[in-house]
């Protein structure tokens, strides 16, 4: 299980991506929020050529995966309901979420992380 405040990077590709790669001042404001609480295991951020014309190949980049099953169920609710509560995705589209989490193609679970534009702290 991973710790608050750890930061892992799945492999060199990922790490060349988050280094080369300019993102979002929201998005990496939000995945540090979830480092600092919780940790973080980033698996994905930005391919060319996997992501074309989807939210990871944005300029900045507006999305990152990270590894869910470094945290137990509980905590993996908790981010969920933690960052969707205070972060609002895209007014224009409320049916849109910040962090989800869902299955990838091998069948395993990843949280998909995004923002947008239009991404604001929701007033609690």
């Amino acid at each position: 299980m991973i710790k608050p405040g750890e930061i892992h990077i799945k492999d060199s590709k990922v790490l060349r991506a988050l280094m080369e790669r300019n993102y979002a001042p929201l998005l990496i404001r939000i995945v540090n929020e979830i480092a600092d609480e919780f940790g973080v295991y980033i698996t994905e951020a930005w391919r060319k050529s996997l992501h074309a014309g989807d939210v990871h190949s944005t300029n900045p980049g507006r999305g990152v995966d990270l590894r869910s099953w470094v945290y137990s169920e509980r905590i993996k609710k908790e981010i969920e309901r933690k960052i969707n509560k205070r972060w609002e995705y895209d007014s224009n589209r409320p049916e849109k979420m910040v962090v989800q989490i869902h299955k990838v193609k091998n069948g395993v679970f990843h949280f998909h992380l995004q923002t947008h534009h239009r991404t604001r702290l929701r007033q609690l």
